[in-house]
This record gives structure tokens, C-alpha cells and sequence, in this order.
């Protein structure tokens, strides 16, 4: 049999994470490799939708992986920069030869003298303990950036636009359909299917490409939704109409 263009590179990386990681396709555009992806399966006589959602949970794994990688070269960067000052400060130097004034061989100290290289001493420690508070601040306060750019890291907005049709974020794609679905169960009282919601999307996208876009999208919301504990899906036989419940 033929094989189909997602059992072909690059698009076969898009199926399997460790694969991709291997192949180094995580450094690629992957925005770029996606959107082909599902141009060319919108070109296909049948849409493989188990296909499209394993494509896109890679992709998003992907990404994730790529931006942790580049974070973590970036703090071993900044540790052997630390590493190599430490070492620079604290390296050991012989001092030249220093002419030395004729002094006498004992000298008296004043009582205001003491006093004065003990406020010196006194003033020399709290000078160091506040550096050394200032260091330790500065780099708790980077490490908390770090933490939440991790947090803040999102998908490209090409890839978010391609998905949802805009710039949305997944989780307003997905509860804007659990909500539209819950309110439809709440309203006629029955639980759903799968092509009760293509008739509402029939309904509203007048063009077929735009179409077969809400098709996709709102297939691949069902399948998170369901992953995340929100909905139920029942499907007797492949190729067949589903039941989808509040869970």
C-alpha cells in the first residue's frame, strides 16, 4: 500500500516525541511544519482525526521542549560566567616588593586609634554582609523571572491561530466549546453527539474550508476536554456517530 504523507518525513517526526527530539525537528520551524501538516490533510479524501490530534499534542510537546532547552543552556551559560568571576576574585597574587619606611621598633596606640580601626572593622563587615544580602536578592529575584517565563510559555500565535481560527489561547478554545456544550445538555435536557455539534457548525461557517477548519478544531477540543476529566465520549463503532456527556 501507499504510504501516506504523514508516514513520510518530516511529517512522521509530528507522530512520535522522542523521534523528533532525536531528530533535532524541535529546532526547526515548527509553526511552518504544522500548518503544511494540515494542509495536506485537508487535501485528503477522508480527514484521520486521531492522525491530526497525536500531530498536534507532539507539536505542542515540542515547543515546550524547545524553549525548556533554551533556558537551560542559558543557566549553564550564566553558571560558568559566576564560576569563572569567583575564580578571578579569589585567585591568589604575588605582591611586588614593597619599600618599606624606617619606623621605630615598638609604637604606642592611642585609645581613640583602637576605637577607630574597631568602628573601621565593625563598618567593613556590615559593608560585605549587605553585598553578599544584595547578591543573594538578585539572584532569587532572576530565578523567580525564570520560573515565570517558564509559566508564561505559550504556543506561537501562528500555531494558536491556525487551531482556533484567532489569536486564542487552547484553553479559551476549550471552554468555549464545554460551555456551548453544557449549555446545550441543560437546555434540551439529553445528552449530546458529535453531529448534533457539525449541524451547529454547518450552521454557522458558510464556506466549506471554513468548515472543515471548525470541524478540526472542535474535534481536537472534545478529545483535551475528555483527556482533562470534563466530558465523556461513547463511540460503539470506528467511522461512527459519538455521545458526548458532561462527566
Amino acid at each position: 500500500m501507499e504510504l501516506k504523507f504523514w508516514q513520510k518525513p518530516p511529517y512522521s517526526s509530528l507522530l512520535d516525541t522522542e523521534l523528533a527530539k532525536d531528530s533535532n525537528v524541535a529546532f526547526y520551524d515548527l509553526a511552518s511544519l504544522v500548518d503544511k501538516f494540515f494542509d495536506n490533510m485537508l487535501h485528503e479524501s477522508l480527514i484521520n482525526y486521531k492522525i491530526s490530534g497525536i500531530a498536534l499534542k507532539t507539536s505542542a510537546s515540542l515547543h515546550h521542549y524547545k524553549i525548556s532547552s533554551i533556558i537551560k543552556q542559558e543557566e549553564e551559560i550564566q553558571k560558568k560566567e559566576e564560576l569563572e568571576k569567583f575564580r578571578q576574585s579569589h585567585a591568589r597574587t604575588i605582591p611586588k616588593t614593597l619599600s618599606q619606611p624606617l619606623q621605630p621598633k615598638m609604637l604606642i596606640a592611642t585609645k581613640e586609634e583602637l576605637f577607630e580601626a574597631m568602628r573601621s572593622a565593625i563598618i567593613e563587615t556590615m559593608q560585605n554582609k549587605e553585598k553578599l544580602r544584595r547578591r543573594r536578592l538578585r539572584r532569587e529575584q532572576l530565578k523567580e523571572q525564570k520560573i515565570q517565563m517558564r509559566s508564561k510559555a505559550q504556543l506561537p500565535k501562528e500555531l494558536l491561530k491556525h487551531i482556533s481560527g484567532r489569536e486564542q489561547s487552547i484553553e479559551e478554545l476549550h471552554e468555549s466549546w464545554f460551555n456551548r456544550i453544557k449549555a446545550k445538555i441543560n437546555l434540551e435536557g439529553v445528552e449530546t453527539t458529535f453531529f448534533d455539534l457539525a449541524q451547529i457548525i454547518k450552521n454557522e461557517e458558510p464556506s466549506d474550508i471554513g468548515r472543515r477548519f471548525a470541524f478540526v478544531r472542535m474535534f481536537l477540543a472534545l478529545m483535551f476536554l475528555s483527556t482533562g476529566n470534563k466530558l465523556t465520549l461513547n463511540q460503539e463503532e470506528d467511522f461512527r456517530d459519538f455521545i458526548i456527556n458532561i462527566r
